[in-house]
């Protein structure tokens, strides 16, 4: 069963083996508990494309890919983000349009998102987030 969605941070700090901390805690986990969503691997392509050694960025990624669950935004993760969005615009405490469709889609399912951007999304009600960097 999954548990936790990876924010794109984290990603990118497990492809890298950096810090440590996150890729250990990584390592301790089975992949069927862990999963990203499909915004995440959107991000995480968008990083290759942005990168000047594109095909080797894309083997990596790709060798990532392979050992995850990437999941589908669906109609359910478009209504959380739609509440998320207006309740967030409110409050005055608006994120970026990525994060918020990351933290909906994580909120939907109810998973924990694991991510060192707790700043943002300590903002989203009734998400539950974790930090492997500390």
């Amino acid at each position: 069963m999954i548990h936790y969605m990876l924010d794109t941070d984290i990603c990118s700090y497990i492809i890298r083996e950096r810090p440590i901390k996150v890729f250990e805690h990584f390592e301790t986990l089975k992949m069927d508990q862990l999963c990203i969503s499909v915004v995440t691997y959107a991000e995480l392509i968008y990083g290759v494309e942005h990168s000047s050694s594109k095909t080797i960025n894309k083997t990596i990624v790709e060798q990532f890919f392979k050992h995850l669950n990437v999941i589908d935004w669906d109609k359910k993760a478009a209504e959380h983000y739609g509440n998320i969005r207006e309740r967030l615009q409110v409050q005055g405490n608006i994120i970026g349009a990525m994060d918020m469709m990351i933290a909906a889609h994580a909120r939907s399912q109810k998973m924990i998102l694991v991510t060192n951007n707790e700043k943002h999304f300590k903002r989203v009600p009734k998400l539950k987030v974790e930090n492997w960097t500390r």
